[in-house]
C-alpha cells in the first residue's frame, strides 16, 4: 500500500470543503424557509436572509416569473451553489491571511 504523504495544502481543502457544504446548507434553509413563509421576501427577514446568504437578493426578481418549477429550480439551485461558492472564496481568503500574517512562534 503506497504511503500517503502529508501536503501543506490538506487543511486548505478541509477548510474549503467544510465551508462550501455549509455555505450550501445555510443556502438551503433559507430557500426552504423562504418557501414555507413567502412573507419573508421582505423586511426585516428579508435583510437578514440577505445577510446570510448574499444570492437571496434572487428573490426578489424572481417574485414574479416563480410560476415555472424550471424557473424556482434554476433560481434555488444558483442561489445554493453561487453561496457555497462566496463561503468557500471567504474562507479561502481568511486560510491565506492567517497562513501568511500569523507568527510561526506561536506553535503553528
Amino acid at each position: 500500500m503506497p504511503s500517503i504523504q502529508k501536503t501543506r495544502n490538506n487543511a486548505l481543502i478541509i477548510v474549503l470543503s467544510v465551508t462550501f457544504v455549509a455555505g450550501m446548507a445555510i443556502a438551503l434553509a433559507i430557500i426552504l424557509l423562504w418557501r414555507s413563509h413567502p412573507v419573508m421576501a421582505q423586511g426585516s427577514a428579508y435583510q437578514f436572509a440577505v445577510a446570510a446568504c448574499p444570492p437571496f437578493i434572487l428573490v426578489g426578481s424572481v417574485g414574479g416569473i416563480t410560476d415555472t418549477t424550471l424557473s424556482l429550480v434554476l433560481t434555488a439551485g444558483v442561489m445554493v451553489f453561487a453561496n457555497g461558492a462566496l463561503y468557500a472564496g471567504l474562507a479561502a481568503f481568511v486560510y491565506w491571511a492567517v497562513t501568511t500574517f500569523w507568527p510561526k512562534t506561536l506553535g503553528r
